[in-house]
């Protein structure tokens, strides 16, 4: 008497499922983007517009930066707290310097500088003084926000901004903002190193257990001081592009960016690499915030919405986040 095979049918068809159902998770963010541009082109007739486009596509030069900066303390397991404060105190001190008549090259060099060294100290203090993260980055973007106060008096500093920083922050060229091909470029190496190097690769296994990539040889210490110093660094270059959008700097500017480029990097965990932080992911989702944000602006939602928005998405983004990472560990 033979066994009938029903239950190797069986596992093919849970295993087709499980499959479907991860794809479908893949690219959900992708479809979202894609209905919500339908959504938005009948909702608001302005929406397609090639103006709105371009307009779009300029702004999002500094969140994709604030975003890209935050994920280097995310991979290694850490938050940074300070990188809306911090490129504020940035754009701050580009303004000062401009009113000075500074000259743009030398100008954006001190801007990414300062981003770098702010970065560093935010290492020392987590890695070498044992600071928590948490409690250290906060302290340091306090302390950034009031000196960004004490610099412009509570004011906005505007004036002396040279063409080529303007150019930078607020010119296209084919319809695609100057700051945005920067920022695309941007994206291409740190995916490469991310991806394909022995760099990032260790920047991934300090994240998975400082502990084990330590007795694997990696100088876990110099690694992380340098996560932080590279997030200062792309938070500098993202001051350098508000600086050049708006012409002048807002004491106040920066720090609302953070939730929406933490946002992103919790969403882009569900594309490309689920249960990582990833390059194409956080791109994808840098994409869909852009969308919602122009989207509801134009349907005119009310001052107070579009923080209840950025609330919303980051929950969402983390509970997405944690079980595409259990899931992850479940099947390893």
């Amino acid at each position: 008497m033979t066994t009938p095979p029903a239950r190797p049918a069986l596992v093919h068809r849970n295993s087709v499922g499980r499959t479907s159902l991860s794809i479908t998770r893949r690219y959900a963010t992708v479809g979202l983007i894609v209905i919500l541009f339908v959504v938005f082109s009948f909702a608001s007739p302005t929406f397609l517009t090639s103006s709105n486009l371009t307009d779009l596509l300029i702004t999002e030069g500094v969140p994709t930066c604030i975003a890209f900066a935050a994920m280097f303390p995310l991979i290694i397991g850490e938050f940074d707290l300070s990188l809306g404060y911090m490129l504020g105190f940035i754009a701050i001190v580009g303004a000062q310097l401009a009113l000075w008549n500074v000259p743009s090259w030398l100008l954006a060099l001190i801007m990414i500088a300062l981003g770098a060294l702010l970065g560093f100290i935010n290492g020392i203090l987590t890695v070498w003084l044992r600071i928590s993260a948490f409690i250290a980055t906060l302290a340091t973007g306090i302390i950034l926000g009031a000196l960004s106060n004490g610099i412009s008096n509570g004011q906005i500093l505007f004036g002396g901004v040279g063409a080529d920083l303007v150019a930078i922050g607020r010119g296209s060229s084919f319809g695609v903002g100057n700051s945005i091909w920067i920022a695309l470029g941007m994206a291409i190496v740190l995916f490469y190193v991310f991806e394909h190097t022995p760099l990032g690769r260790h920047f991934y296994a300090i994240g998975g257990s400082e502990a084990v990539a330590f007795l694997a040889g990696i100088s876990t210490r110099k690694l992380r001081v340098s996560a932080y110093t590279m997030a200062g660094l792309i938070t500098g270059i993202g001051g350098v592009f508000a600086l050049g959008n708006r012409g002048g700097a807002d004491p106040s500017y920066g720090s609302a960016l953070l939730l929406p480029a933490y946002a992103a990097v919790f969403l882009g965990v569900t594309t490309h690499r689920p249960g990582q932080y990833n390059v194409i992911g956080t791109v994808v989702a840098i994409v869909l915030l852009a969308v919602g944000f122009n989207g509801l602006s134009l349907i005119g939602i009310p001052f107070w919405a579009e923080p209840l928005f950025d609330g919303l998405v980051l929950l969402v983004a983390v509970l997405i986040a944690s079980r595409e990472a259990r899931q992850v560990k479940v099947g390893m």
